[in-house]
């Protein structure tokens, strides 16, 4: 997903129906966390003071616990959230029991982006740390995965990659020259 379209999916959730998904795409799209971890997780796991997510093993796919950051913009929202819930650590941060796809569908369908699924978030979210210039190895313990295979097949390479690539090369034929 592009910056552009990510922009147009939160506005399309400033709709009063869509509202509560706005923190929850935040998060995925920040943290590249499962939609099964996000919807597991408790308030008890979250410490603003740390700025820092703490997902169980048992709520993960892998079985293993890991704990992921809030950036600036997950943080306050989550904030928010707090703000307006009970305030009960043992309370579900998004406090979403079952499922988020029509409501995720429906943001989707205002923001006009076709052929987007909540995982694809996830993809993003990788490939985005990979671009931010974060090692594999460090991306692999901050998104779960096991193996570097794994995280390949979440990367996503697109036309800003492909330059970066041919510039690289570009660069090292000129200094071999």
């Amino acid at each position: 997903m592009t910056f552009e379209e990510e922009e147009r999916l939160l506005i399309a959730c400033e709709n009063s129906l869509r509202k509560h998904l706005r923190p929850i795409l935040i998060t995925a799209m920040d943290t590249g966390m499962r939609l099964g971890e996000l919807l597991k997780l408790k308030w008890r796991n979250v410490d603003f003071g740390l700025r820092s997510i703490e997902i169980e093993a048992f709520n993960t796919k892998t079985a293993r616990a890991r704990t992921v950051a809030m950036t600036s913009r997950m943080m306050s929202q989550l904030k928010q959230v707090w703000e307006n819930s009970p305030q009960d650590l043992e309370g579900l941060v998004f406090g979403i029991k079952d499922n988020i796809k029509n409501g995720f569908t429906s943001a989707c369908k205002a923001a006009g982006i076709e052929n987007l699924r909540f995982h694809d978030l996830r993809h993003t979210a990788i490939t985005r740390m990979i671009e931010a210039g974060m090692q594999p190895a460090e991306v692999m313990r901050v998104s779960g995965h096991t193996t570097p295979a794994m995280l390949w097949r979440y990367l996503n390479a697109n036309a800003e990659t492909a330059r970066r690539a041919a510039d690289a090369l570009d660069f090292l034929r000129n200094s071999k020259s």
